[in-house]
């Protein structure tokens, strides 16, 4: 004998969706931008609390654990909110254009605070919890640029023997340096990556790269 069904929902009966962002979001970004504007405003990473971020972001410290477990991980998350996205999709016509694309894609317009943050995190890192946490945020990144060379390796666009990981540290590194870091800012310019790219290209590119 076949189950009766059950009464169709009626249109009322279906809670019409919420418009905008959720208020959840919302206030996980309040939480990361005071966690932000106070390490910018202390000048390190050290003499801010969660305690500061809560009253800071009028929320609970609970509110803000129920997020992350610590506030090594809440300030590892915050800096790595300020980082561009990694690109949506890749021109995949040769891996030169593929790494111009990507680096173009690290060279997004910093403001005074989030270079003071960049930097206290770079004296943070020195302490085992925030390395730890910095790894494991960044490491998407690393990945992503590896899997990037690891394609072009296999069709030939890699000198022979080229370790990826180093290939990887190559790439990533200088770029940091100069658009996240601010060092050498007479480099941070249009057309370094391009430049950046083919002086990379010519030590560790295949036969095409190394005649040009």
């Amino acid at each position: 004998m076949r189950p009766e069904l059950s009464d169709p929902v009626t249109p009322a009966a279906v809670p019409a969706p919420s418009k905008g962002r959720p208020r959840s979001e919302a206030v996980s970004q309040s939480i990361l931008e005071a966690a932000l504007d106070l390490i910018a405003e202390h000048g390190t990473i050290a003499d801010v609390s969660v305690e500061a971020v809560a009253e800071r972001s009028g929320v609970s410290k609970a509110t803000i654990y129920r997020r992350w477990s610590s506030k090594e991980e809440l300030i590892a998350t915050a800096v790595e909110a300020i980082k561009a996205p990694i690109p949506a999709t890749m021109p995949r016509t040769s891996l030169r254009d593929d790494l111009v694309h990507i680096g173009n894609n690290m060279r997004k317009t910093f403001g005074p605070r989030d270079r003071k943050v960049f930097k206290c995190m770079m004296t943070a890192v020195k302490e085992p919890e925030y390395k730890r946490q910095h790894d494991r945020m960044v490491e998407h990144r690393r990945l992503f640029v590896r899997d990037t060379f690891a394609h072009w390796a296999e069709r030939g666009e890699l000198g022979d023997g080229v370790d990826l990981d180093l290939a990887v540290a190559m790439f990533i590194s200088p770029l940091l340096t100069i658009f996240v870091y601010s060092h050498y800012p007479e480099l941070n310019v249009g057309g370094t990556v391009e430049r950046f790219v083919d002086n990379l290209l010519r030590g560790i590119g295949g036969p095409a790269y190394v005649s040009r």
